[in-house]
């Protein structure tokens, strides 16, 4: 069950790229409900206690962590799970079990490619790529560009619901697939 949980760092959150470099490996946890502010205290202890120099940040409904060694990433994931610190409806703060953890991530690699086949069927891909670069490139921070890729996905098919999510793959997707469009998508040319 950890292979899915432990990944190199190139997609989703936009780290830096030095950051990438010391800290390459990647965990997520499902971030749509809330914490206490105890149970987030926990977790940046146990972080702090894996790796005093971790990195994280959120993106699209993920919590990423980022450790420099594949034991750290793993000790992490564990300890998420055992603790049951993923948060699978949004406002809720219920403790979902093992299973369910691992259902909700069949289901997101599920969603995931449903929606590369909507982006790519519509040829919609680039656009909403696009979107998100120009305005990170004009100085957004990365949830104002979602949330601007996310309106192109709106105006696209306005049939869809969830538009933010539809961005939020397009963005890791091509984060990961093309690095380097990244690299020079800020303000006078600040890396990413």
């Amino acid at each position: 069950m950890m292979e899915w949980l432990v990944e190199g760092a190139h997609c989703g959150y936009l780290p830096l790229i030095s950051g990438e470099c010391c800290h390459p490996i990647r965990i997520a946890r499902i971030a749509r409900g809330d914490l206490t502010p105890a149970e987030k205290s926990r977790i940046n202890e146990r972080a702090a206690r894996i790796e005093a120099q971790w990195r994280g940040g959120y993106f699209n409904g993920l919590e990423y962590f980022h450790f420099r060694l594949p034991e750290q990433g793993v000790a992490m994931a564990a300890f998420i799970l055992k603790e049951r610190l993923h948060r699978l409806v949004p406002g809720s703060t219920c403790a979902p079990t093992a299973g369910e953890v691992e259902a909700a991530w069949h289901r997101m690699a599920e969603q995931r490619e449903a929606i590369l086949v909507w982006a790519r069927g519509n040829k919609a891909l680039m656009e909403i790529v696009q979107t998100y670069r120009f305005e990170r490139r004009q100085g957004a921070c990365s949830l104002d560009a979602h949330a601007a890729a996310a309106r192109t996905v709106e105006q696209i098919d306005r049939s869809i619901t969830d538009a933010r999510t539809y961005a939020g793959v397009c963005i890791e997707w091509a984060e990961c697939e093309y690095r380097q469009w990244f690299w020079r998508c800020a303000p006078n040319h600040q890396v990413l």
